[in-house]
C-alpha cells in the first residue's frame, strides 16, 4: 500500500482568505504553476510544505488534508480518517 497526502481543503482555504493562487505562492514560497495543481491533486505536498500551509493557514492537518491509502496493483483507494474522539481524549489528558 501507498499513501498519499492530498490538500482537498487548499482551495477552500485560500477562497477564505481571498488571495488568489500567485498571492498563496508566494506567501509558500513555491512557484505560481504549483498551487493548482496542488488543487487538482496531481501533485502531493511534502512534509514541509504541509507544515507551512498549516502554520500560514493557522488550521489543523485535517483542515487541509487527506491521508489515503492506495493498493499499487489495483488502484483501489481508501481514505484514512483521524479518530477525534480519541486525539480529544489525548488533548485532556495532558
Amino acid at each position: 500500500m501507498n499513501v498519499e497526502v492530498r490538500a482537498v481543503g487548499l482551495r477552500a482555504m485560500r477562497d477564505k482568505h481571498k488571495w488568489t493562487q500567485r498571492e498563496l505562492a508566494r506567501r509558500l514560497g513555491v512557484t505560481q504553476n504549483y498551487i493548482p495543481a496542488l488543487e487538482a491533486g496531481t501533485r502531493k505536498p511534502g512534509p514541509k510544505l504541509r507544515m507551512g500551509m498549516m502554520r500560514l493557514f493557522q488550521c489543523d492537518f485535517e483542515d487541509l488534508f487527506q491521508v489515503v491509502m492506495v493498493n499499487p496493483t489495483t488502484h483501489a483507494e481508501q481514505l484514512l480518517k483521524p479518530d477525534r474522539e480519541k486525539a480529544g481524549e489525548k488533548a485532556e489528558a495532558i
